[in-house]
Protein backbone atom coordinates (compact mmCIF):
# COMPACT_ATOMS: atom_id res chain seq x y z
CA UNK A 1 0.00 0.00 0.00
CA UNK A 2 1.33 3.48 -1.01
CA UNK A 3 2.97 5.48 2.26
CA UNK A 4 0.17 8.12 1.44
CA UNK A 5 -2.84 5.23 1.40
CA UNK A 6 -1.66 3.48 5.10
CA UNK A 7 -4.24 3.91 7.50
CA UNK A 8 -3.01 6.18 10.53
CA UNK A 9 -4.53 7.65 13.94
CA UNK A 10 -5.44 11.42 14.15
CA UNK A 11 -7.26 13.21 17.07
CA UNK A 12 -10.55 15.69 16.46
CA UNK A 13 -10.66 19.16 17.55
CA UNK A 14 -13.43 21.70 17.21
CA UNK A 15 -13.11 24.91 17.47
CA UNK A 16 -14.78 28.19 16.80
CA UNK A 17 -14.28 29.75 13.51
CA UNK A 18 -15.63 32.75 12.03
CA UNK A 19 -16.57 31.40 8.21
CA UNK A 20 -16.99 27.57 8.56
CA UNK A 21 -19.69 26.24 11.33
CA UNK A 22 -18.46 23.18 12.54
CA UNK A 23 -15.12 23.98 12.71
CA UNK A 24 -12.31 20.37 13.37
CA UNK A 25 -8.89 20.63 12.94
CA UNK A 26 -6.68 17.42 12.88
CA UNK A 27 -3.74 16.25 15.60
CA UNK A 28 -1.41 13.62 14.80
CA UNK A 29 2.37 13.29 16.55
CA UNK A 30 3.24 13.48 20.40
CA UNK A 31 0.02 13.51 22.27
CA UNK A 32 0.53 15.72 25.13
CA UNK A 33 3.37 17.98 22.87
CA UNK A 34 3.93 21.16 24.19
CA UNK A 35 4.05 22.96 21.03
CA UNK A 36 2.05 22.99 17.85
CA UNK A 37 2.91 22.89 14.05
CA UNK A 38 0.09 23.58 11.83
CA UNK A 39 0.23 22.80 8.75
CA UNK A 40 -1.62 24.98 5.77
CA UNK A 41 -2.19 23.12 2.39
CA UNK A 42 -2.82 24.89 -0.79
CA UNK A 43 -5.40 24.99 -3.95
CA UNK A 44 -7.31 22.25 -3.43
CA UNK A 45 -5.66 20.74 -0.48
CA UNK A 46 -7.74 19.86 3.17
CA UNK A 47 -6.49 17.38 5.57
CA UNK A 48 -4.45 15.20 4.84
CA UNK A 49 -4.28 15.35 1.27
CA UNK A 50 -0.21 16.30 1.53
CA UNK A 51 1.62 13.27 2.46
CA UNK A 52 4.57 15.10 4.39
CA UNK A 53 3.00 16.78 7.32
CA UNK A 54 2.84 12.79 8.57
CA UNK A 55 6.38 11.85 7.86
CA UNK A 56 6.83 15.56 10.38
CA UNK A 57 5.31 14.65 12.93
CA UNK A 58 7.00 10.70 12.91
CA UNK A 59 9.93 12.36 12.47
CA UNK A 60 9.28 14.76 15.79
CA UNK A 61 8.12 12.43 17.38
CA UNK A 62 12.04 10.86 17.53
CA UNK A 63 12.59 14.15 18.91
CA UNK A 64 10.81 14.56 22.12
CA UNK A 65 12.39 17.35 23.47
CA UNK A 66 10.99 19.62 20.63
CA UNK A 67 7.85 18.81 22.06
CA UNK A 68 5.92 19.15 18.82
CA UNK A 69 2.62 17.60 17.37
CA UNK A 70 1.16 18.72 14.23
CA UNK A 71 -1.95 20.10 12.95
CA UNK A 72 -3.68 20.28 9.72
CA UNK A 73 -6.68 22.83 9.44
CA UNK A 74 -9.70 22.16 7.18
CA UNK A 75 -11.17 25.88 5.77
CA UNK A 76 -14.10 27.04 4.36
CA UNK A 77 -10.94 27.13 1.12
CA UNK A 78 -10.40 23.39 1.83
CA UNK A 79 -10.90 21.21 -1.13
CA UNK A 80 -12.82 22.48 -3.43
CA UNK A 81 -14.08 26.00 -1.63
CA UNK A 82 -11.11 28.21 -3.08
CA UNK A 83 -12.43 28.91 -5.37
CA UNK A 84 -15.17 31.86 -3.57
CA UNK A 85 -13.19 32.38 -0.15
CA UNK A 86 -9.88 34.75 -0.36
CA UNK A 87 -6.49 35.12 1.77
CA UNK A 88 -8.62 37.39 4.19
CA UNK A 89 -10.57 34.43 5.00
CA UNK A 90 -7.88 31.90 5.29
CA UNK A 91 -6.46 34.51 7.90
CA UNK A 92 -8.75 34.56 9.99
CA UNK A 93 -9.77 31.19 10.34
CA UNK A 94 -5.81 29.96 10.76
CA UNK A 95 -6.17 33.07 13.45
CA UNK A 96 -8.82 31.31 15.35
CA UNK A 97 -6.89 27.79 15.48
CA UNK A 98 -4.31 29.33 16.69
CA UNK A 99 -6.79 30.85 19.40
CA UNK A 100 -7.73 27.51 20.24
CA UNK A 101 -4.22 26.29 20.30
CA UNK A 102 -2.69 28.47 22.79
CA UNK A 103 -6.29 28.03 24.62
CA UNK A 104 -4.34 24.05 25.12
CA UNK A 105 -1.78 25.63 26.56
CA UNK A 106 0.54 24.94 23.88
CA UNK A 107 4.03 27.44 24.08
CA UNK A 108 5.17 27.86 20.45
CA UNK A 109 2.69 27.44 17.41
CA UNK A 110 4.31 27.39 14.07
CA UNK A 111 2.80 27.93 10.95
CA UNK A 112 3.82 25.74 7.58
CA UNK A 113 2.11 26.84 4.23
CA UNK A 114 2.42 24.62 1.35
CA UNK A 115 1.55 26.29 -2.43
CA UNK A 116 -1.09 28.85 -1.99
CA UNK A 117 -0.71 28.14 2.26
CA UNK A 118 2.49 30.49 1.95
CA UNK A 119 0.24 33.07 0.33
CA UNK A 120 -1.84 32.67 3.77
CA UNK A 121 1.14 33.11 5.41
CA UNK A 122 1.78 36.24 4.20
CA UNK A 123 -1.02 37.80 4.47
CA UNK A 124 -1.17 36.46 7.59
CA UNK A 125 1.92 39.41 8.04
CA UNK A 126 0.36 41.64 6.13
CA UNK A 127 0.03 44.97 8.12
CA UNK A 128 -3.72 45.76 8.00
CA UNK A 129 -4.30 42.72 9.68
CA UNK A 130 -1.55 44.31 12.64
CA UNK A 131 -3.24 43.40 15.61
CA UNK A 132 -6.58 41.04 14.88
CA UNK A 133 -4.82 38.17 14.27
CA UNK A 134 -3.32 35.78 17.32
CA UNK A 135 0.17 35.65 16.99
CA UNK A 136 2.61 32.77 16.27
CA UNK A 137 6.24 32.07 16.63
CA UNK A 138 7.70 31.17 13.26
CA UNK A 139 7.01 30.48 10.07
CA UNK A 140 7.58 27.88 7.05
CA UNK A 141 7.16 28.32 3.31
CA UNK A 142 7.45 25.48 1.17
CA UNK A 143 6.75 25.75 -2.69
CA UNK A 144 6.12 29.24 -2.57
CA UNK A 145 4.65 29.67 -5.80
CA UNK A 146 3.17 32.39 -8.17
CA UNK A 147 0.01 31.50 -8.86
CA UNK A 148 -0.08 33.28 -12.16
CA UNK A 149 2.88 31.63 -13.79
CA UNK A 150 1.91 28.57 -12.72
CA UNK A 151 -1.50 29.28 -14.43
CA UNK A 152 0.50 30.80 -17.39
CA UNK A 153 2.77 27.61 -17.88
CA UNK A 154 -1.77 25.93 -17.81
CA UNK A 155 -2.72 28.13 -20.70
CA UNK A 156 -0.67 30.45 -21.86
CA UNK A 157 -0.30 33.88 -20.95
CA UNK A 158 -2.84 35.47 -23.93
CA UNK A 159 -5.23 33.01 -22.19
CA UNK A 160 -4.96 33.85 -18.59
CA UNK A 161 -4.86 37.54 -19.70
CA UNK A 162 -8.37 37.33 -22.10
CA UNK A 163 -9.27 35.47 -18.46
CA UNK A 164 -8.21 38.16 -15.94
CA UNK A 165 -10.13 41.00 -17.91
CA UNK A 166 -13.34 39.07 -18.32
CA UNK A 167 -13.07 38.52 -14.30
CA UNK A 168 -12.08 42.51 -14.12
CA UNK A 169 -15.56 43.12 -16.31
CA UNK A 170 -17.55 41.52 -13.67
CA UNK A 171 -16.41 42.85 -10.91
CA UNK A 172 -16.09 46.57 -12.21
CA UNK A 173 -20.11 45.72 -12.70
CA UNK A 174 -20.58 44.67 -9.41
CA UNK A 175 -20.64 40.81 -9.80
CA UNK A 176 -17.23 39.70 -8.85
CA UNK A 177 -19.12 36.85 -6.73
CA UNK A 178 -20.81 35.33 -9.95
CA UNK A 179 -18.12 32.84 -11.51
CA UNK A 180 -15.59 32.90 -14.38
CA UNK A 181 -17.02 31.17 -17.08
CA UNK A 182 -15.70 27.65 -17.09
CA UNK A 183 -13.63 27.94 -20.80
CA UNK A 184 -11.92 30.83 -19.21
CA UNK A 185 -9.97 28.62 -16.92
CA UNK A 186 -7.46 25.39 -17.17
CA UNK A 187 -9.16 22.25 -17.69
CA UNK A 188 -8.13 20.50 -14.36
CA UNK A 189 -9.81 23.93 -12.18
CA UNK A 190 -13.24 23.43 -14.52
CA UNK A 191 -14.54 21.17 -11.45
CA UNK A 192 -14.32 24.05 -9.44
CA UNK A 193 -16.61 26.66 -8.88
CA UNK A 194 -14.47 30.34 -9.08
CA UNK A 195 -15.61 33.46 -8.81
CA UNK A 196 -14.44 36.57 -10.49
CA UNK A 197 -13.00 38.06 -6.93
CA UNK A 198 -11.36 34.84 -6.67
CA UNK A 199 -9.84 34.60 -10.05
CA UNK A 200 -8.75 38.15 -10.12
CA UNK A 201 -6.98 37.79 -6.93
CA UNK A 202 -4.93 34.66 -8.61
CA UNK A 203 -4.32 35.41 -12.06
CA UNK A 204 -3.68 39.26 -12.31
CA UNK A 205 -0.44 41.27 -12.33
CA UNK A 206 -2.09 42.97 -9.16
CA UNK A 207 -4.76 40.45 -7.70
CA UNK A 208 -4.60 40.10 -4.08
CA UNK A 209 -2.80 37.04 -4.19
CA UNK A 210 0.58 37.80 -5.95
CA UNK A 211 2.52 37.66 -3.64
CA UNK A 212 5.62 35.83 -5.05
CA UNK A 213 5.68 37.12 -8.67
CA UNK A 214 9.68 37.45 -9.25
CA UNK A 215 8.93 40.29 -11.31
CA UNK A 216 7.15 42.12 -9.16
CA UNK A 217 8.30 45.82 -8.59
CA UNK A 218 11.31 45.81 -5.88
CA UNK A 219 9.01 48.09 -3.81
CA UNK A 220 6.33 46.41 -3.68
CA UNK A 221 8.12 42.91 -2.65
CA UNK A 222 10.68 44.25 0.02
CA UNK A 223 7.46 45.49 1.58
CA UNK A 224 6.17 41.90 1.77
CA UNK A 225 8.91 40.52 3.14
CA UNK A 226 9.76 43.69 5.47
CA UNK A 227 6.51 42.67 7.39
CA UNK A 228 7.53 39.83 8.36
CA UNK A 229 8.48 39.83 12.40
CA UNK A 230 8.93 36.24 13.13
CA UNK A 231 11.62 33.61 11.88
CA UNK A 232 10.72 32.04 8.45
CA UNK A 233 11.68 29.03 6.74
CA UNK A 234 11.52 29.79 2.83
CA UNK A 235 11.98 26.73 1.14
CA UNK A 236 11.44 26.36 -2.73
CA UNK A 237 11.35 23.21 -4.31
CA UNK A 238 14.08 22.33 -6.61
CA UNK A 239 12.01 20.34 -9.17
CA UNK A 240 8.66 22.62 -8.96
CA UNK A 241 6.53 21.18 -12.09
CA UNK A 242 4.80 24.66 -11.89
CA UNK A 243 7.53 27.04 -11.72
CA UNK A 244 9.11 28.22 -15.10
CA UNK A 245 12.14 26.37 -15.74
CA UNK A 246 14.02 29.17 -16.16
CA UNK A 247 13.46 30.47 -12.75
CA UNK A 248 16.57 30.49 -10.80
CA UNK A 249 14.73 29.79 -7.46
CA UNK A 250 17.99 29.51 -5.29
CA UNK A 251 18.60 33.70 -6.48
CA UNK A 252 15.18 34.22 -5.26
CA UNK A 253 14.75 32.95 -2.39
CA UNK A 254 17.72 35.06 -1.40
CA UNK A 255 16.52 38.06 -2.73
CA UNK A 256 13.59 37.54 -0.57
CA UNK A 257 15.50 36.85 2.55
CA UNK A 258 17.41 39.67 1.91
CA UNK A 259 14.39 41.99 2.47
CA UNK A 260 13.81 40.47 5.49
CA UNK A 261 14.74 42.38 9.30
CA UNK A 262 17.75 40.72 10.50
CA UNK A 263 17.66 37.82 12.22
CA UNK A 264 14.18 36.42 10.62
CA UNK A 265 14.71 34.67 7.26
CA UNK A 266 16.74 31.35 8.58
CA UNK A 267 19.80 30.43 7.08
CA UNK A 268 18.59 27.04 6.58
CA UNK A 269 16.28 28.80 3.87
CA UNK A 270 17.02 27.62 -0.03
CA UNK A 271 15.97 24.77 -2.64
CA UNK A 272 14.94 20.92 -1.43
CA UNK A 273 17.21 18.97 -3.37
CA UNK A 274 14.84 16.75 -6.06
CA UNK A 275 11.97 18.20 -4.96
CA UNK A 276 8.22 18.60 -6.79
CA UNK A 277 5.74 20.70 -5.72
CA UNK A 278 4.40 18.23 -3.01
CA UNK A 279 7.89 16.81 -2.29
CA UNK A 280 6.82 13.45 -3.35
CA UNK A 281 10.56 11.83 -3.73
CA UNK A 282 11.36 10.18 -0.53
CA UNK A 283 14.88 11.24 -0.54
CA UNK A 284 13.62 15.08 -0.48
CA UNK A 285 10.92 14.42 1.84
CA UNK A 286 13.54 13.30 4.33
CA UNK A 287 15.65 16.21 3.58
CA UNK A 288 12.80 18.15 4.62
CA UNK A 289 11.26 16.82 7.59
CA UNK A 290 15.38 17.12 9.07
CA UNK A 291 15.32 20.63 8.01
CA UNK A 292 12.62 21.74 9.31
CA UNK A 293 13.23 19.68 12.65
CA UNK A 294 16.39 22.11 12.42
CA UNK A 295 14.21 24.91 11.84
CA UNK A 296 12.08 24.42 15.18
CA UNK A 297 14.86 23.90 17.19
CA UNK A 298 16.68 26.88 16.31
CA UNK A 299 13.67 29.11 17.53
CA UNK A 300 14.67 27.46 21.16
CA UNK A 301 18.17 28.62 20.37
CA UNK A 302 16.98 32.10 19.79
CA UNK A 303 15.09 32.60 22.12
CA UNK A 304 17.66 31.46 24.96
CA UNK A 305 19.44 34.25 24.06
CA UNK A 306 16.61 36.62 24.32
Amino acid sequence: MPRSQSPFTTRVHHYRSPHTPYATAYEIGLPDAQNAYVFIGGLGDGPHTVPYPRAVAKHLESLPDLSYSVFEIRMKSSFDGWGCSSLVHDVEEISALVKYIRGLGRQKIVLNGHSTGCQDIMEYNSPVHKGKLTPVDGYILQGPVCDRAALALEIGIGKLDESVAAAKSLIENGRGLECVPRDHVPVFMRNTPISADRWHALAAVDGADNYFDPDLPQDVEQKYWESVEKPVLILHSAEDEFVPTSLDKEALVKRWMAYCSPGIASGLSGTIPGASHRVGAPEAEEWFVKTVAAFLGSLEVRDSKM
